[in-house]
């Protein structure tokens, strides 16, 4: 598979598969992720690969947490109803989860091209990091969701890290238990469509 069909075909995945996902498919998704550009070489991004059901169960419930306040905020009820419908998540299905971490530290001495946006600039290399991984994963016939509707403080405390790690989102990683008719799955569900890019502005 090559770039532009891996970038084609990458979903945000929510239904996985039973089957393990490799050690060595693992390593090698880490070591791409890795080779992503970061601002002044700071390489902020910082993995933590959970297994155990125990922790991934803690990780549901605040999900569920999230999911059922995000609820409490959409004031149309017919869209109320459809977003309770949406499987926004695999946690427990996933054989991997991956949470990954923006380490602030790794800026704390001069580092180029952070003097205005520190933070801002080694989350959006860290963001670089999750693109990296995922388009390799796809390429080798996995999925990848990021679960995003998390209190990420609440997360962190599940985990011994350092007070300058942020947490990004939980990733699910899995093969793949559909392709969602090859759109995204919101899509895919009628819930929005995607913006026409030939409406793209350019300067």
């Amino acid at each position: 598979m090559d770039l532009i069909e891996a970038i084609l075909k990458r979903r945000d995945t929510r239904h996985f598969l039973t089957d393990e996902v490799p050690d060595e498919i693992l390593k090698e998704a880490i070591e791409t992720a890795s080779h992503a550009p970061s601002v002044g070489l700071s390489e902020p991004w910082r993995f933590i690969i959970v297994k155990e059901k125990e922790i991934k169960q803690k990780i549901k419930l605040l999900f569920e947490e999230s999911s059922n306040l995000a609820s409490t905020q959409i004031n149309n009820e017919e869209q109320k109803n459809k977003y309770n419908t949406l499987k926004l998540e695999g946690i427990l299905e996933a054989p991997i989860g991956i949470v990954i971490f923006c380490d602030y530290n790794s800026a704390n001495d001069f580092t180029i091209g952070t003097v205005t946006q520190k933070r801002e600039m080694l989350l959006c290399s860290t963001a670089c990091a999750i693109q990296n991984m995922w388009l390799y994963l796809t390429s080798k016939g996995y999925g990848m969701g990021w679960v995003s509707i998390i209190d990420f403080d609440k997360l962190k405390t599940l985990f011994d890290v350092p007070t300058d790690w942020f947490p990004l989102g939980y990733f699910c990683i899995g093969k793949p238990a559909t392709n969602y008719d090859g759109k995204p799955m919101l899509v895919n569900k009628g819930w929005k469509e995607k913006n026409d890019i030939n409406s793209t502005t350019i300067f």
